[in-house]
């Protein structure tokens, strides 16, 4: 395998101090933004509806506005995509979506006759059906925090386990802060996001765990944090190498991937920013404050 760092000897656990307070201050950043702004929740939470229409000809949005305004629904959210304004996302949380979406239609019609239009997209979401959406999906996530901590338990060890979780919140938690403070649209697809930024941290944390196991046996008679720090090294150059090459993927779905990926792409590249960093430098760093307050007992 290509080494990017070749037999590195960083002292992680004696710069914890610097970790934890940088985590600390963005997970407060990120709260203060998720509970004091709030997510910009989708349709597919809210309920309503979503068009996204494409015109033969350039159109503007104070164009688009003022046709919506003679059905009433000017409050509607209307989103160029492109610079030849061509194209426009129109969507809005309304009581009775499908009538939304027939009304925005024959306006449009109306009132563009020698303008096509072509429907690349229309999605409608009733309230109560996004209501128990946003519901099913915290259970989901809530879900696979605990099996993933009963994984890593059985496998590991608890404190590793427990720690695992910790830094799978720290990155939920710091992503979603994110797409709240860039006001980046709160989908299903953010979700399915967010599921695939736990599951690739969680592999991180396994594979550093496994090698920390691996030393644990080797290792005996060295100091906790010595052994801790080993692990972390020797895992360093994977570490590096493997997340360049996924957020190279991830960065190129997000250029060239459209409008339609554009969130999911940008979700994914923060979370994997973010969950390179929690594996290196609050897995182990919980686990070694753990050891050093609550010592195990010596066989």
């Amino acid at each position: 395998m290509i080494e990017i760092i070749k037999n590195p000897n960083i002292d992680f656990i004696s710069k914890r101090k610097y970790g934890f307070a940088f985590s600390t201050i963005i997970i407060v950043i990120a709260l203060l933004l998720i509970f004091i702004k709030g997510p910009n929740f989708g349709i597919d939470f809210t309920g309503g509806a979503l068009l996204q229409i494409k015109f033969s000809n350039p159109v503007t949005t104070a164009d688009l506005r003022s046709s919506l305004t003679r059905i009433g629904k000017e409050h509607s959210l209307i989103q160029s995509l492109g610079n030849e304004k061509k194209e426009y996302i129109i969507r809005a949380a309304e009581p009775n979506p499908a009538e939304f979406a027939k009304a925005v239609k024959q306006i449009l019609s109306t009132d563009f006759p020698d303008n096509r239009q072509e429907i690349l997209r229309e999605e409608i979401v009733e309230p109560k059906i996004g209501k128990e959406l946003l519901t099913k999906t915290l259970w989901a996530i809530f879900l696979a925090l605990v099996l993933i901590f009963i994984y890593v338990s059985f496998r590991f060890d608890y404190r590793f386990g427990i720690a695992a979780v910790i830094a799978l919140f720290h990155d939920a938690i710091f992503t979603i802060g994110v797409l709240v403070l860039v006001q980046r649209e709160f989908s299903i697809i953010v979700v399915g996001a967010l599921l695939t930024i736990i599951g690739y941290s969680i592999n991180d944390s396994i594979v550093i765990s496994d090698r920390i196991r691996e030393k644990f046996k080797k290792m005996r008679k060295e100091p906790y944090n010595v052994i801790l720090n080993t692990g972390l090294n020797e895992t360093l150059p994977r570490t590096i190498l493997t997340s360049s090459t996924t957020l190279l993927a991830v960065l190129a779905l997000l250029i060239f991937g459209g409008s339609v990926l554009a969130d999911f792409a940008f979700t994914l590249l923060v979370g994997f920013i973010i969950g390179t960093y929690s594996s290196i430098f609050i897995l182990a760093n919980i686990v070694s404050v753990w050891e050093e307050r609550f010592p195990k007992k010596k066989k």
